[in-house]
């Protein structure tokens, strides 16, 4: 029973009657409970004229359908006792004002409630289908009270929910709104707010400074249309921590997530993840440490993400997009945190890193995002230093100014995708210190090849339907990622963000539906190997939607014969579409805005023998176009080739034949031989054992076509070939992977054409050489036998004295003895090395020189500018010529270097067959002078000349450029001092002085102009001597 309330009766009962509008039976309440009571709708309704209280070991239990009012400053206070109210879905409990005043709620202290481990009720309080409307504050928990909710509606209230001191609250499939503050949480935690609607308050769930909340759960939830903020934890100071705000709907916010308030060391470790933020203000302002933002839908705000006194938080996975101003903001000291593989798309404008009252956001990681689409910039940098940018996709709606460096720092961006690997389109789209020398410098090389598979997958490009009959088909642009699983193309109306349905595409790049119209949306996303169907937008891996756009159809390919005009009959578009037919070259449409209209070709297009027609629209701020290619057959033209020789082993290639204007190709023999493929215009054709009796066979190339037929003959020669057998030696054992080189001898001079290894017994065999003259060169590992030299067949080490061995049969017992060197030198410090080249292009047989002969130290990189003459030949010889010391093999970059050399003096010689040498300077090797470097041995024409650099006073870090230069050099940086006088000399490579430059230095950082406009392409020394005794030399390059 209840205590006071019916000694009050005889003073209230007036004052009730006056007051309570309510015309119903009213049962009068209030006051403490003394015994287990029962509310029951038979009574109702109930009306609270004092708090009422359920202290310990007292249940009230409030039936379905029962109403409960209450009067001003009155309550339903659970004091250690329980409450169940517990309604139906038809019938809910209801707790309201008694009048226009606001009652003072739901009241539960010490109360406990049981809930099993899985989050169900199990015995205690209980509010379930129930509402609490018109109060100050609808329901508060204290003093450690905990209570399961489910189904609760509450309106009009100062407060909706208000915990504290330890309370505990489990609020499911209930809805809160208007009200000053939808949820108050202050030293509450572990507390569940699940698939709730919180909307139309000041603040939808608000957690106030300086409380300890933690492990709180609000998941699935709606807080949308409050007026500031749907979900705001203000400053914890390390105490709002370890909170999960997951699967929340959040829309139509001034602030849709507000994390944290700017707290000094506030340490959150909280997880916002998986939420669609959208059309708010600001979709998600955080100003807290260390937490981690997941897999959240952040679209179609005014700003998407703001970090705002944020640090070491990691901001991943997100997808972000359709925001009109900035996608992702950090200011105000926003430091260190990691920004990952988010996609940023259709924002007006990506990311931006700023500063406010010079708090500066530094040491920031964007790695593995995903930026395109954005209108403006991609990435702006108001604040730094920041850490290295890699393995972002950057890619912008313009193509300028779209990653900026405003900031006086460099950028580190090397690694990431830019969209193409052409750096000049990728200059154009970065503005730093190059367009502004203010700022700092963007350096971005290398950069990746195609987006990095840890970023998150791009969207279709060009994604178009087109009505092809009565089918609907689309099409797009295939992404480049190598983790491109496929795509999905959906349809039908539009549910929100979604689609009716879609069908999985695999990897094709185009689909057709059968039962489609062109008027019905249509969108495709890319997905990777890692889709699995859940979030996978947000987590990066299926791209964000990419509509398409109702595209013209201009027809499939096809063909007319020259004199007959093209009537586009099977194109096709949208009824009310503006379009323009255009081609590509100078034919004439009778109507070019008509979709099926008539072409006829003109005389370029004849000439040409094809044209492209073209129909454009305009839409969305795009041009959409197709095109049809029109093939203009005329008389077909046949070449089969000029008349031409093929060794008889050989088969002969027809890729010098020209067809054209063709339906069917063949080629004939007149002889016995065999085509590959005799249907095709490029072809081989083996000569068969009458072709090579006869000497030469006719080949007729034979053509079909609906304008006429058409041959053409060639006469292919069959030169006799033939093989050379033989031996290599050394000391009369056999050499073992030795190398022979085949060198023709001819009227042009000597070309090398073949190249063979000795068997384990020193044999070997050409197969297959033409008849005529040829020099045998036989060489051994020179590192490995060092002491036996390269040998002409028969016995010399020079071309001159060599045997030229005439070809006219097969060949056998050539035997090669390899020489030996002179004696033996001793020991020493001394080194000889330089570089051979060629001057102007490498000879004919330069493929033959190019490749490895012998295993290993072949591939060098430091070789000299212009042409390297790889695996020739340089003897080390005494001065009159006499004696042979040493030789070597020069590298891929036409190296070559003697070491270990005792002082004295050398002379070098370049060994190739049909070349003659120029007198070698002679080499001195001393104590002052044990090294000698940079000789060049060059190939000019039929001569092979020798030339030393100079040498002087060291004259250290000065570049000759450009180098190859054409009219002008300079010298960078500066060498002298300010009004140092110097001299640069220019020489051939056979030693001549053509030209002396005098000049004085006057600027700093550069200088030096030499007009060069006067010399003749080749390879030149140049001598930089200045007046304080410095002197370089550089080898100079001059292109005509």
């Amino acid at each position: 029973m209840v205590k006071s309330v019916r000694k009050l009766i005889a003073i209230v009962a007036v004052a009730v009657v006056c007051l309570v509008p309510r015309l119903s039976a009213q049962e009068y309440v209030g006051g403490l409970l003394t015994e287990n009571t029962v509310f029951s709708p038979s009574l109702n309704p109930y009306i609270v004229i004092e708090p009422l209280i359920v202290p310990e070991g007292i249940t009230l239990t409030i039936e379905p359908g029962t109403h409960v009012f209450f009067m001003i400053r009155t309550s339903l206070k659970a004091e250690g006792g329980t409450i169940i109210a517990r309604g139906q879905a038809a019938l809910p409990v209801l707790f309201d004002a008694q009048t226009d005043k606001k009652w003072d709620g739901i009241n539960f202290t010490f109360s406990k409630t049981v809930i099993d481990n899985n989050g169900n009720y199990v015995s205690g309080s209980i509010l379930e289908y129930a509402s609490v409307n018109q109060t100050t504050t609808a329901l508060v928990l204290g003093d450690s009270a905990k209570l399961y909710t489910e189904y609760l509606s509450i309106t009009n209230g100062d407060y909706g929910v208000y915990l504290q001191t330890g309370a505990e609250l489990h609020l499911l499939n209930s809805t809160i709104d208007q009200c000053s503050y939808g949820m108050y949480v202050k030293n509450s935690g572990y507390n569940v707010v699940d698939n709730c609607m919180v909307s139309n308050c000041d603040i939808g769930i608000f957690f106030p400074s300086n409380n300890i909340s933690r492990h709180n759960r609000i998941t699935n939830n709606n807080l949308s249309y409050n007026t500031n903020i749907a979900l705001f934890m203000s400053m914890g100071q390390s105490s709002l921590q370890y909170n999960i705000i997951r699967g929340n709907t959040v829309s139509y916010n001034n602030i849709g997530l507000h994390i944290g308030n700017g707290g000094t060391s506030d340490i959150g470790f909280n997880l916002i993840e998986s939420n669609v933020v959208q059309n708010n203000d600001i979709g998600i302002k955080l100003s807290q440490d260390a937490d981690t933002l997941r897999a959240n839908l952040i679209e179609m705000n005014v700003t998407g993400l703001l970090l705002t006194k944020a640090s070491s938080n990691h901001v991943i996975n997100n997808l972000i997009q359709n925001n009109t101003a900035w996608g992702l903001t950090l200011t105000d000291g926003s430091d260190g945190n990691l920004i990952s593989t988010n996609g940023l798309y259709n924002n007006t404008s990506g990311i931006r890193v700023t500063h406010k009252d010079f708090k500066y956001s530094i040491d920031n990681t964007f790695s593995y995002n995903s930026l395109y689409g954005n209108q403006n910039e991609a990435f702006l940098f108001e604040a730094g230093p920041q850490q290295p940018l890699v393995s972002n996709s950057i890619t912008g709606s313009r193509d300028t100014n779209v990653f900026v460096n405003h900031f006086d720092d460099d950028i580190l961006a090397t690694g990431n995708w830019w969209g193409t690997n052409d750096t000049t389109a990728i200059d154009s789209l970065i503005f730093d210190s190059h367009d502004n020398d203010f700022y700092g410098e963007v350096i971005y090389k290398p950069m990746l090849d195609d987006p990095d598979p840890e970023s998150p997958i791009s969207k279709p490009r060009n994604v178009v339907k087109r009505l092809i009959g009565t089918k609907v088909k689309v099409d797009w642009i295939n992404n480049t990622e190598a983790d491109l699983a496929g795509y999905r193309v959906y349809f039908g109306n539009q549910a929100g963000n979604g689609f009716s349905g879609f069908v999985d595409a695999g990897a094709d790049t185009s689909y057709v539906f059968e039962n489609l119209s062109l008027f019905d949306p249509i969108a495709v996303t890319a997905y990777d190997d890692d889709a699995d169907g859940y979030t996978d937008q947000p987590e990066g891996h299926e791209s964000a939607y990419s509509p398409a756009l109702a595209g013209p159809y201009a027809g499939a390919d096809t063909s007319v014969c020259q004199g007959v005009a093209y009537t586009a009959v099977y194109a096709t578009s949208l009824g009310d579409q503006t379009l323009i037919w255009t081609t590509s070259g100078d034919g004439i449409f009778d109507n070019p805005e008509m979709l099926n209209t008539t072409y006829t070709p003109g005389e370029v297009d004849n000439a040409t023998g094809s044209v492209v027609l073209n129909i454009s629209l305009f839409t969305s701020g795009l041009v959409i176009s197709d095109e049809i290619e029109l093939d203009i057959n005329g008389e077909p033209y046949a070449f089969a080739g000029n008349d031409t020789t093929v060794n008889q082993h050989d088969a002969y290639s027809t890729d010098s034949a020209i067809a054209g204007n063709f339906n069917l190709v063949n080629w004939i023999s007149q002889g016995d031989g065999v085509f590959t493929t005799p249907d095709a215009v490029h072809t081989l054709y083996q000569p068969g054992i009458e072709d090579i009796a006869a000497g030469a066979v006719q080949l007729i190339l034979s053509l079909q076509s609906d304008c006429g037929n058409l041959n053409d003959t060639m006469l292919l020669v069959i030169i006799p070939s033939y093989s050379i057998n033989g031996r290599i030696h050394r000391d009369g054992n056999p050499v073992s992977d030795g190398v022979i080189v085949a060198i023709k001898a001819g009227a042009a001079g000597a070309k090398a054409v073949s190249t063979v290894t000795t068997m384990p017994d020193g044999s070997f065999r050409f197969i297959n050489l033409a008849t005529g003259h040829y020099y045998l060169f036989a060489l051994n590992e020179p590192s490995s036998y060092p002491d036996y030299l390269p040998t002409y067949y028969a016995g010399s080490y020079s071309w001159q004295n060599a045997y030229l061995l005439p070809l006219e049969t097969d060949v056998f017992d050539v035997d090669i003895d390899l020489l030996k060197t002179g004696d033996q030198l001793p020991p020493g410090v001394g080194s000889i090395s330089g570089f051979f080249s060629y001057l102007g292009k490498a000879g004919d047989d330069d493929s033959i020189y190019s490749k490895p002969w012998f295993t290993g130290g072949f591939f060098e990189g430091d070789g000299i500018n212009g042409l390297p003459a790889a695996n020739h030949v340089v003897l080390l010889m005494n001065p009159d010529f006499s004696r042979i010391f040493g030789w070597t093999l020069t590298a891929s970059d036409g190296s070559f270097h003697f070491n270990q050399l005792p002082f004295g003096n050398y002379r070098l010689w370049g060994e190739k067959a049909g070349y003659t040498n120029s007198l070698s300077p002679l080499i001195t090797l001393s104590p002052a002078n044990s090294g000698i470097e940079g000789i060049q041995l060059t190939v000019n024409q039929k001569a092979i000349e020798i030339t030393l650099q100079e040498t002087g006073a060291a004259l250290e870090n000065v570049v000759l450029f450009p180098n190859p230069a054409r009219d002008k050099v300079w010298l960078n940086p500066l060498i002298t001092d300010p009004l140092e006088q110097f001299e640069i000399k220019f020489f051939t490579t056979d030693g001549r002085l053509v030209k002396v430059s005098t000049m004085q230095s006057s600027i700093t950082g550069g200088c030096c102009e030499s007009d060069i406009s006067g010399l003749k392409a080749g390879f030149y020394m140049v001598v930089i001597s200045t007046a304080s005794g410095r002197k370089l030399t550089a080898r100079l390059t001059v292109v005509r």
